[in-house]
């Protein structure tokens, strides 16, 4: 795609903004101003501004303060780094909103809780779609580089048989397709993003839990935004039974192999480090 020349960023500028264009026009010539040389060229400084902004918060004007706003819209700035790496592009907040998600109540839950991270979570990649995802990722230095080569997703065999059974979206959440009949919907909530599990020494019956998707995208937003990955001395539960609702999957990082892995155990398993992080949607 090519960039657009100076004349062109001015006149977007001026469409996106014409009662301020205006309003200045007439200011700089009862002045005696040159709107053409002056205002044209502030114009486009702040056309450069806008660019080098995130505009993803955009969405939430109404209903958000300014924390908010920033909050999720830097969630969404790394979304779309993460995704955009093998050509998906996570929906507007406005989708979200169009569909039914709550955006006022989730605010308000951001606001009582620094740990919560707004995840736009894609749901219907399959295992060979994740996996495409966290190669890219492993592409760049960081938490989930591969310098000897291999795949920074390792997915135990039980979850990558019934793969399609943690690849759901969660139930009572809205769902959010770029198009009628694709095969990719997105969903919206808010995930513990601390370290460790926001509710830890619990088995699985003691839920909500965060779906592998969600968790999986949480980790490679993090790595987009070079902070730490969570789960290095934790495991967290992921949303869905397996082996006929005898097992279930769980989430940790292994930092000695730069990788993130998905294992299985018995859903009465617990201990001090295996917990949930329940997401607020």
């Amino acid at each position: 795609m090519s960039t657009p020349d100076t004349g062109d960023r001015i006149r977007l500028t001026r469409a996106l903004f014409p009662e301020l264009a205006s309003e200045l026009d007439a200011a700089l010539a009862s002045n005696g101003g040159d709107r053409a040389d002056g205002f044209d060229a502030w114009l486009d400084g702040e056309t450069e501004a806008l660019r080098a902004t995130s505009l993803s918060s955009v969405g939430f004007a109404d209903v958000l303060d300014e924390a908010q706003r920033d909050r999720f819209g830097r969630a969404f700035d790394a979304a779309r780094a993460v995704a955009g790496r093998v050509g998906l592009e996570p929906p507007q907040p406005e989708a979200f909103a169009d569909a039914g998600a709550d955006l006022a109540r989730l605010g308000a839950a951001l606001s009582g809780d620094p740990t919560l991270v707004p995840v736009p979570a894609p749901y219907g990649l399959g295992a060979a779609g994740w996996r495409r995802l966290f190669e890219r990722a492993a592409e760049h230095e960081g938490p989930l580089s591969q310098p000897e080569g291999g795949s920074p997703l390792v997915l135990a065999n039980e979850a990558e048989r019934e793969f399609a059974l943690l690849d759901r979206a969660p139930s009572g959440v809205p769902i959010v397709r770029a198009r009628a009949g694709a095969a990719t919907g997105w969903t919206l909530r808010l995930v513990p993003g601390g370290l460790a599990p926001a509710v830890l020494g619990l088995s699985f019956e003691h839920g909500p839990h965060a779906t592998l998707p969600e968790m999986l995208m949480l980790q490679l937003m993090r790595a987009a935004s070079s902070e730490p990955l969570v789960d290095a001395r934790s495991f967290t539960w992921l949303a869905g039974a397996l082996a006929d609702g005898r097992l279930a999957a769980r989430h940790v990082y292994d930092a000695g192999e730069r990788s993130v892995r998905i294992n299985c155990r018995e859903i009465g398993n617990q201990g001090p480090h295996l917990g949930a992080r329940p997401p607020v949607g």
